[in-house]
């Protein structure tokens, strides 16, 4: 969404544009009356301003009582027993009593007419029929913009939504041959090879389980910190998924756990490619530096200079690292802690590192501490140093067979209602692996 003073700016360049476009006899076209556009512009800008001077709400929301006369679904509850909730955090515990009580289950109290109200009347707004339509799309569908809201990893990267499981995506073309011309001659023809990648989803699951002492009082308010909680991991775990993403399960190997076998239902064992690490610690070995001391410019831009010609345009390419590496190593690199290195941008002023070498720098959780190796031992001690990857933005993919899906269901047993999430994903790197130069980077980064 664009600022205010975006917007000013836009309004203000416009009318340059029109005041210069004249015929040569000075007239003006009728299309590109000045007036009229202008003032179009200037009451767009004013009803984007009358409608952003509330809290920013999530994609799909606006803010208002829910009576209000607004097409779109309400953001907060603004009176009654349940005012400053948000709508879907009470529509979804609606929902989840319900289904509760539909399964005979005891110990659940009955919607209230007050929740029942509220819930009706918000998913007449929205036009949809009931609580079990609008929960697997409204609220799965905002959460699952939150989650490529709150993700580092997968949003730094195109996504595709995939129509078959698996499914061949053309990532682009070889390269092509150039031959001498010579007159009227026609020339040999180049066929250069497509190149493609398969997207093989796996799926991912989070159980959340709710006792049978169901309260409409206590999942109501309990639903923020659930909703905060489901979006926070969901972004988190498809960035893990990108980068940790490894296919081999057997006792020593895999770049998440190299001296065990691990669990069967692991999320990082992928039935598809593997992700970001993978390429560099196994794949092609010569696209990691083994630095195995602490962190310097020098060693910083072997490794990227390991990117060959994709290293020529810093701004397609994004960096990632372990938060203590960012915080332990690249904060302090010579080049950009102090004020005469990096003026205004020095990390001893600003705290922070937005690039480097004009390419972005992204810390993140998915990436964990390691061996010396890069890979991630099962004891713990022997996982203490950094590493970090850097990748083109237009070499990989991430597919989604399934978005988010939300189901609930009774558990006897455990006299529990289950509440079961869910997403299918994919990963895949454009031309052969082994011989792939567009990811790099470095690991067994130590700390002084």
């Amino acid at each position: 969404m664009a600022t205010l003073d975006e917007l000013n700016k836009t309004v203000a360049d416009l009318r340059d544009v029109i005041a210069n476009n004249k015929n040569a006899d000075g007239s003006r076209d009728k299309v590109l009356d000045e007036n009229a556009l202008v003032a179009t512009f200037t009451k767009a800008l004013d009803q984007w301003s009358a409608t952003n001077t509330a809290e920013a709400v999530r994609k799909g929301e606006a803010v208002g009582p829910i009576n209000a006369g607004n097409e779109k679904q309400p953001a907060i509850v603004e009176r009654g027993k349940f005012a400053g909730a948000k709508v879907d955090d009470v529509i979804f515990a609606d929902w989840l009593l319900s289904k509760a009580a539909a399964t005979g289950t005891q110990g659940v109290k009955p919607v209230s007419k007050e929740l029942r109200d509220i819930t009706s009347k918000a998913l007449t707004a929205t036009g949809a029929g009931t609580g079990d339509e609008y929960v697997p799309t409204g609220m799965a569908g905002a959460l699952w913009n939150d989650w490529f809201v709150a993700s580092r990893v997968v949003s730094a990267f195109p996504t595709i939504a995939m129509p078959t499981d698996p499914f061949d995506l053309p990532l682009g073309w070889g390269v092509p041959t150039w031959r001498k011309g010579t007159q009227n001659t026609a020339t040999t023809v180049s066929d250069p090879a497509t190149a493609k990648s398969t997207l093989t989803a796996t799926e991912q699951v989070c159980e959340i389980n709710f006792s049978y002492s169901l309260d409409e009082d206590s999942v109501v308010a309990v639903m923020p910190t659930l909703r905060e909680m489901l979006a926070r991991e969901g972004a988190e775990q498809m960035d893990r998924f990108m980068m940790n993403a490894c296919s081999t399960n057997a006792a020593t190997g895999n770049i998440n756990l190299d001296d065990a076998d691990p669990d069967d239902d692991s999320y990082y064992l992928t039935a598809g490619q593997n992700g970001l690490r993978h390429l560099i610690i196994v794949d092609n070995t010569n696209q990691a530096a083994d630095i195995n001391t602490t962190l310097t410019d020098a060693l910083l831009r072997t490794a990227i200079g390991k990117l060959g010609k994709y290293a020529t345009d810093p701004s397609r390419l994004v960096l990632f690292t372990n938060p203590k590496t960012y915080v332990l190593s690249m904060l302090g690199l010579t080049n950009v802690v102090t004020y005469d290195k990096a003026g205004p941008a020095a990390t001893v002023l600003t705290g922070q590192l937005a690039s480097y070498s004009g390419i972005p720098v992204i810390p993140t959780s998915s990436i964990s501490l390691a061996e010396d190796d890069g890979k991630l031992s099962t004891t713990g001690a022997n996982n203490d140093e950094g590493t970090i990857v850097v990748a083109h933005r237009d070499m990989w993919r991430t597919g989604f067979r399934r978005q988010l899906q939300m189901e609930v269901f009774r558990d006897v047993q455990k006299r529990s209602v289950v509440l079961v999430t869910s997403f299918r994903i994919a990963v895949a790197a454009q031309g052969t692996r082994a011989t792939a130069t567009h990811t790099a980077g470095a690991f067994g980064i130590t700390y002084a």
